[in-house]
């Protein structure tokens, strides 16, 4: 390995970096960003989602740009876009050219996650893969946790633009790293007549109208609505067309035919539970934090940096580890103690703060390590050299796509087990019940020592009593959305053993 190759290597590994920060980043500073343009909330958490749909879209795509256009050629014009794209996000002058804009940022970011992965494999010996690879994942799963945590504090202390600005600084550093060290390679153009257009169209929208599905679905009230029963269809049906052309074609873009492999499709389930943990428990915190204790954005930030500081350690420990132990086994230890940080999380209360959630995500933050890059390491080390390009490709989209189901399942399932919670416990609080009459009473004095009008005092009490029940079945509602991505990964501990026993990486080779 010469100085070159490295230097390469580990500018892959800061534009995956780059891409997943970016996806992250606007989440703390949507408020903000929402004022400045004149855009309801609602609106405003399609700036976040166009970036997620356009990335799932080119994520696929991936492998057969870098064999039409050739690895150095598309990662640097990839890349320059992308930088472009940024700048266009904070210069955007009203919401729908901030969608169009964050759109085309996920198109190129969406590209860098599975070409950096491509990068290590081409570039690095099965010797020196480990090393790479545990870089990657901490990249892959820092990001998320440092997206918010920037971002709250730039708006905070500055202006949101910067939010994106201060993106290009890393990007040119990427740039720079890749432009000089990658070696060029032929294209292959003749493959842009050969492939299938029909097909690559028929992914790209179903992919969209899915995403438009999992966003308004919530507040459409799901297949109630006639419009999103109509896209969820024509989504489905464009979806199932794309499969079947895949499956049948003798050289397709994207060989779905890997997920038949048993060793291969386990570790995607593995990466699907990791897509849903991060995302979905970071989703979950947040909101928790913001609608619970109200905390700023830039508490919010200092809670969920906790996630990020043990997974240094456990990073270097799990390189340590890797060639010495059955992966497998540091596989099923990480998703364990996911596991069992989400089942910390059950038994959350009003008093739950800072502290409390503070040791539980260094938890988590711990065990993340072990999912990522050993899955990662495990699905590729008995790869073909020429389904490099679609393993890495699928690998990373199975986990982002896992990330946006869970995303807006979380939405609907927070409002759903928070109304149920509401009617359980409005049972229980009436006027035939001697502590809730008790309690009212009690209520009803402090507020008439405030107001000296029994009735005004009577009705402010009943108001308080009401918005207790609404508060305390939101806290239910959100312990319920742990139990369930801890099962998640209680189901993906099961799955790393069900995975062949591999060769330790690195030391066969």
């Amino acid at each position: 390995m010469t100085p070159r190759q490295w230097v390469a290597v580990y500018g892959a590994i800061a534009g995956s970096f780059v891409a997943v920060l970016n996806i992250q980043i606007t989440n703390a500073s949507l408020g903000e960003i929402q004022g400045a343009l004149a855009a309801t909330l609602t609106e405003a958490s399609w700036i976040t989602t166009s970036y997620v749909a356009s990335s799932l879209v080119v994520m696929p795509l991936t492998g057969w740009f870098v064999r039409v256009f050739s690895l150095r050629a598309y990662t640097i014009w990839n890349m320059t876009l992308f930088m472009v794209s940024v700048v266009g996000c904070a210069l955007a002058w009203d919401l729908t050219a901030m969608i169009a804009m964050r759109f085309v940022s996920g198109f190129f970011g969406g590209a860098l996650i599975p070409m950096s992965m491509y990068i290590l494999l081409i570039t690095l010996p099965p010797a020196k893969r480990p090393t790479a690879f545990v870089f990657w994942g901490v990249a892959i799963a820092l990001a998320p946790t440092m997206g918010p945590v920037l971002g709250g504090w730039l708006t905070e202390e500055f202006s949101w633009t910067l939010v994106f600005y201060v993106q290009l600084v890393p990007s040119a550093c990427v740039l720079a790293a890749l432009w000089a060290c990658l070696d060029p390679s032929p294209r292959q153009l003749g493959l842009l007549r050969q492939v299938n257009w029909p097909s690559i169209a028929f992914m790209a929208v179903g992919l969209l109208l899915l995403v438009v599905v999992l966003e308004e679905g919530n507040r459409g009230d799901w297949f109630e609505s006639a419009l999103i029963a109509r896209l969820a269809v024509i989504s489905a049906v464009l979806l199932a067309v794309f499969v079947i052309v895949q499956l049948r074609h003798r050289d397709p873009y994207i060989n779905l035919r890997l997920y038949a492999r048993r060793d291969f499709f386990l570790c995607c389930v593995v990466a699907a539970a990791f897509g849903v943990g991060v995302f979905g428990a970071q989703f979950t915190v947040s909101l928790y934090l913001i609608q619970v204790p109200r905390y700023s954005a830039g508490q919010v930030g200092t809670v969920l940096m906790w996630v990020g500081f043990p997974q240094f350690v456990s990073g270097l420990l799990a390189l340590w580890l890797i060639p010495r132990v059955d992966n497998r086994v540091l596989m099923g230890f990480g998703c364990a103690l996911f596991a069992a940080s989400c089942f910390l999380n059950v038994n959350m209360s009003y008093g739950t703060g800072y502290r409390d959630l503070m040791a539980i995500n260094a938890i988590r933050g711990f065990g993340q390590p072990f999912i990522m890059i050993v899955a990662a390491g495990v699905a590729m080390t008995a790869m073909e050299t020429a389904n490099q390009g679609s393993a890495s490709a699928l690998i990373n989209w199975t986990r982002d796509f896992a990330g946006a189901i869970t995303i807006a399942t979380l939405k609907t399932g927070i409002v759903r087990r928070s109304e149920f919670h509401a009617d359980h416990v409005s049972q229980h609080v009436s006027a035939a019940d001697p502590e809730t009459t008790t309690r009212l009473d009690l209520l009803t004095q402090r507020f008439l020592d405030y107001t000296g009008d029994p009735g005004l005092a009577r009705d402010q009490a009943v108001a308080a009593l009401d918005s207790l029940v609404e508060r305390e079945s939101l806290i239910m509602a959100y312990n319920d959305m742990f139990y369930g991505i801890g099962v998640v990964f209680v189901i993906a501990t099961v799955a790393c053993f069900l995975i062949r026993r591999p060769p330790r990486i690195g030391a066969a080779a």
